[in-house]
C-alpha cells in the first residue's frame, strides 16, 4: 500500500514574505513516527508543506494528515480532495482531539489523542478490512515506539533536521490551556 504523511501549512506560510523561522525549525517526528509502524512491502512519503510543496494529483492509497488549530481549514480542503477521488484519509492531531464530531466529516478515520498506541491497530483492522471510524488512544507512552523513519524526512530543509522526542505534554497545568484538559489527573506530561 501507498501511505502519505501530510502536515499541512498555515494559508500564509506560501507567502515570501512570510516564513517565520518556526515553521522550518524541525521536521514533523510525529508523521515520521507512524510511519515507522508500516509493513516492509508498504511505500510512504512524508510532505510537509511548511517547506515543501502539496502535490495533490498522487494517487496514494491511504493518505495521514495532522491537523492543528491553525491548520484545520487548510486540512480539511486537501481531506476532502482526496476522499472526493476515493482514497481513504486519516485525521489526528490536537484539534481532531478537541474537535472529533467537525473533523469526522471530512475523513475516514479519525486519531483522538496520541496516536503511537492506536495507529498499529488501525494497521492490523485495515488490512483485515475492518476499518473503524474512531481510534481512541488507550495510553499515552512513547517507551517502545520504533525507530522513526528519518529516511522519510527531507533533512536540508530544516534548521534542526536530527531533533529527538524524549517527552509529550507540559508538566504545568495552566488554566489558560485547553491541551492540559484532554488528560485528567495531570498525565499529559510523559517521557521516553
Amino acid at each position: 500500500m501507498k501511505f502519505k504523511f501530510i502536515l499541512p501549512s498555515l494559508l500564509e506560510a506560501e507567502s515570501p514574505l512570510w516564513r517565520p523561522i518556526k515553521y522550518s525549525l524541525f521536521p514533523p517526528l510525529g508523521l515520521a513516527t507512524l510511519a515507522a509502524y508500516l509493513p516492509d512491502g508498504d511505500e510512504a512519503v512524508i510532505v510537509d508543506q511548511h517547506v515543501q510543496k502539496l502535490d495533490l494529483d498522487d494517487d496514494p492509497d491511504v493518505v495521514a494528515i495532522q491537523v492543528y488549530i491553525t491548520n484545520a481549514k487548510r486540512a480539511y480542503a486537501i481531506a476532502d480532495q482526496y476522499r472526493q477521488r476515493g482514497v481513504k484519509v486519516l485525521l489526528g492531531g490536537l484539534h481532531v482531539t478537541a474537535l472529533p464530531e467537525e473533523a469526522a466529516k471530512h475523513a475516514d478515520v479519525i486519531f483522538t489523542g496520541p496516536a503511537e498506541e492506536s495507529f498499529p491497530r488501525f494497521l492490523e483492522d485495515l488490512r483485515q478490512g475492518r476499518m473503524q471510524r474512531v481510534y481512541a488512544s488507550q495510553t499515552r507512552s512513547i517507551q517502545k515506539i520504533p525507530p522513526i523513519r528519518r529516511e522519510l524526512i527531507q533533512r536540508r530543509l530544516y534548521l534542526v533536521p536530527n531533533s529527538i522526542v524524549v517527552s509529550r505534554g507540559c508538566p504545568h497545568h495552566c488554566e489558560f490551556c485547553y491541551k492540559d484538559a484532554f488528560f485528567k489527573n495531570g498525565r499529559s506530561f510523559y517521557t521516553q
